[in-house]
């Protein structure tokens, strides 16, 4: 019994070590995604290949349909 007293405190330190070094790499920091409707699209959002081409004559690296009313956001990198 006394064996186990000891142990126990040793026991739950190598659990949360165990769990800080899994949990580890989702916790930094990543990169965040800005968006912007776009100004120059026309009518709803059917394809985001056509959204993406449309934000990037905006000076935007991509874009997506978003939305109930299926608008074109330029994304970009924060």
């Amino acid at each position: 019994m006394e064996f186990s007293r000891r142990m126990l405190p040793a026991i739950l330190l190598l659990c949360l070590l165990l769990v800080a070094t899994e949990m580890g790499p989702t916790l930094m920091a990543e990169a965040r995604t800005c968006e912007s409707q776009s100004h120059k699209f026309k009518g709803p959002c059917l394809r985001a290949s056509n959204c993406a081409n449309v934000c990037q004559t905006e000076g935007f690296p991509g874009g997506d349909c978003r939305g109930l009313r299926r608008r074109c956001f330029c994304t970009r990198p924060c």
